[in-house]
């Protein structure tokens, strides 16, 4: 037994929900086939003028049993009937119950956002506190890769690639894994980290922590701007259109992701195939369904919960819960949003054999494919907030 607690995927209530569905409309076709099928009331043939005692008999014993197999027939279509009404009636039941939650959830959510957006006028233009301003435009420049990246193959893998990503040497940091598939086509994986810089309004790192409350109240940012521009210059102009783009981060890293994955502009211009997060309060992010998402959440992490959403349950989007694998010495939350316990938790992801987890990886795979002969190529970033709006 695996103590991951998985929602949504091809193993959640949704999919539950559409297989339900399909099998009351299959019991209703079966219904009407066999209804179709099955002999109609006997009707007497006609006889000669003279009937044999042996004949009547004969009749006799068809009229009875074509009655009993009508009999049979009809309660085999009125059962089939019957189920294909309460397995309707189950799909509703669990539909009316993920929307009776989400539904009061939702409103804590809109409450909490509110509340978030009132702290940060009033709070932000007076002090600078959690303010980023309006002023998004970033310099993002090429710089050269670390001498060892890893290979992005699965989901720990995509996420150790963050682990050099903003530390003091490279702060600002965005990396772009350009990785040629044998049908002609690249996948983009863009890596964002999270949250670091400063706490207070413009500073130079845009992936600092005012960025957050940006993403979260407008879906836009710094940090945004900084790795769609970064996957820009990587491809130069190269991509197609059946390119994909795998965007990977961690705390506002994942934000990041989910933000520009949820956003018409990019996605009419990147075919973004994959989200990976950890750590990462996205549940309210309106994804298409045509990426594949994978959000990792420590149950004592309480970054990932600053949304106030359940996690979705969709076919399209699949949640990890788990408790983080802690060192004894390390402080219950802090350890539990670090990305080191991440990286643990998407070892088990890796492994694990559950069905939504197995149908994520099988969907992963070729995205991650390489070409025979052919190598990752690593482009490396730094971003810097150019300027920032201030009241005069």
């Amino acid at each position: 037994m695996s103590d991951l607690d998985v929602t949504g995927g091809a193993g959640g209530v949704e999919v539950a929900v559409e297989d339900l569905r399909r099998a009351a409309s299959r019991l209703r076709v079966a219904a009407g086939v066999v209804d179709e099928a099955a002999p109609g009331p006997w009707r007497a043939p006609l006889l000669p003028v003279v009937v044999s005692p042996e004949l009547v008999q004969l009749l006799g014993r068809a009229r009875s049993q074509s009655g009993d197999t009508r009999e049979r027939v009809d309660e085999v279509v009125r059962r089939l009937r019957e189920l294909s009404v309460s397995t309707d009636r189950a799909a509703a039941g669990y539909e009316s119950a993920e929307a009776t939650a989400r539904g009061l959830v939702a409103g804590l959510h809109d409450q909490a956002m509110v509340l978030a957006w009132l702290v940060s006028e009033s709070t932000g233009h007076a002090f600078g506190l959690l303010d980023e301003g309006e002023g998004w435009d970033v310099d993002v420049t090429a710089v050269p890769a670390p001498d060892c990246v890893p290979v992005p193959t699965s989901a720990d893998s995509l996420l150790a690639g963050l682990e050099s990503l903003g530390d003091r040497e490279s702060e600002g940091g965005v990396r772009v894994i350009e990785l040629a598939a044998s049908d002609g086509t690249t996948t983009w994986v863009v890596q964002v980290p999270g949250t670091h810089g400063g706490w207070f309004e413009g500073g130079s790192v845009p992936m600092d922590w005012s960025a957050n409350v940006s993403l979260m109240l407008s879906a836009t940012s710094a940090s945004k701007v900084a790795a769609a521009r970064a996957l820009d210059l990587a491809q130069g102009a190269r991509a197609s259109a059946r390119d994909r783009v795998v965007l990977v981060g961690h705390s506002q890293g994942g934000i990041v992701a989910a933000a520009l994955a949820s956003d018409p502009a990019f996605a009419g211009n990147h075919r973004v195939s994959h989200v990976v997060t950890a750590g990462s309060p996205i549940d309210d992010f309106p994804i298409p369904g045509s990426t594949q998402v994978l959000s990792l959440q420590h149950d004592t992490d309480p970054v990932h919960a600053l949304d106030l959403s359940p996690p979705p349950d969709r076919r399209s989007w699949t949640t990890v819960e788990t408790t983080a694998p802690l060192d004894v010495r390390a402080h219950l939350a802090a350890g539990a949003h670090a990305l080191s316990a991440y990286r643990a938790t998407a070892a088990r992801v890796d492994r694990s054999g559950d069905v939504s987890l197995r149908h994520w990886r099988a969907g992963l795979a070729p995205a991650l494919a390489l070409a025979p002969g052919a190598r990752p190529v690593v482009h490396e970033f730094r971003a810097e907030r150019r300027w920032q709006n201030r009241d005069s």
